[in-house]
């Protein structure tokens, strides 16, 4: 019986369906990850409070009516939902009309929690922005820009604040820091900043803010073993705030690998992320990079 050998173009179709398989299992799998933030100041009332954290859709889908993402944000029992920018795409979401995952998303959220939304460089140049705004504030999510609120709690209160990203003004950094300034100028209330920018993270802790949350680096959206993060936008490359938890002084911030893809359409060994955080009272210097992480088809 002669050995039968599989050919060269049977090898190269096997391969291409394993690498087709691996890459869609890099852009449609998601990743739960559970963050512990251990920081002072934090009022008594608010002990064990649970963010969900959420960035960079880029009007991507997750199951018909973004059922597998709204799930797992069920199950996570958050106190309140942030959004730290780029629910659509500049080069997938030309109009309203286009913006159906992004709508279907904020529509399922605002049934689980109050929704705070920070907008990115995304909705900058969106032509449609005013109508998404105006749509989303019907939903009845919360828009952050430029301004901060008051969250009430057994006679306590924290501030959650949001910053319009850089490219509403041309990417103009010293008219956002300006902006970040006046928004916590005169707060001495705890305050959670949603912010679509990691990079900035040093005048966030200068601003006197006690959590960022930021979005914006995609991971990295190719990560290599050994080196981590290649590229991210307005970082260059291997960045510094692509993922996970960052101090300084006495601010943290947690930076969501995101969700969607933009110019480079493909994740590499980098799912997409859902991001849990929980507040409690102590010492910000002994925050953990990550709790736990999970995955989840």
């Amino acid at each position: 019986m002669k050995n039968i050998r599989p050919t060269t173009a049977a090898l190269s179709l096997a391969g291409a369906v394993l690498l087709g398989r691996a890459s869609w299992e890099e852009n449609h799998h998601l990743s739960e990850t559970h963050i512990t933030l251990k920081v002072s100041g934090l009022p008594e009332a608010f002990e064990g409070l649970r963010l969900l954290h959420l960035s960079d859709l880029h009007n991507s889908r997750f199951g018909p009516g973004q059922r597998k993402l709204l799930e797992r944000a069920a199950a996570a029992r958050p106190d309140a939902v942030c959004l730290t920018g780029d629910l659509i795409d500049k080069r997938r979401t030309r109009s309203l009309e286009e913006a159906g995952p992004a709508l279907e998303l904020c529509r399922g959220l605002t049934a689980l929690a109050p929704v705070f939304f920070a907008p990115g460089n995304h909705e900058a140049i969106f032509p449609d922005y005013p109508k998404l705004r105006r749509v989303l504030r019907e939903m009845g999510v919360i828009f952050l820009e430029d301004r901060r609120v008051l969250w009430k709690r057994n006679g306590c209160q924290i501030a959650l604040a949001g910053l319009r990203d850089p490219g509403f003004f041309q990417e103009n950094k010293l008219r956002f820091r300006q902006n970040l300034y006046r928004v916590t100028k005169g707060c001495d209330t705890f305050t959670v900043l949603l912010s679509h920018r990691p990079e900035e993270f040093t005048e966030y802790c200068a601003a006197g803010v006690q959590v960022v949350l930021a979005g914006h680096a995609h991971g990295g959206q190719i990560r290599l073993p050994g080196l981590g993060p290649v590229w991210v936008p307005s970082q260059g490359f291997f960045p510094e705030y692509a993922q996970g938890v960052h101090q300084l002084g006495r601010t943290s911030m947690a930076v969501s690998r995101g969700l969607g893809n933009s110019l480079f359409p493909q994740r590499i060994l980098n799912r997409p992320e859902i991001v849990v955080e929980t507040l409690l009272c102590g010492s910000a210097w002994n925050n953990p990079a990550r709790e736990s992480s999970r995955f989840h088809m």
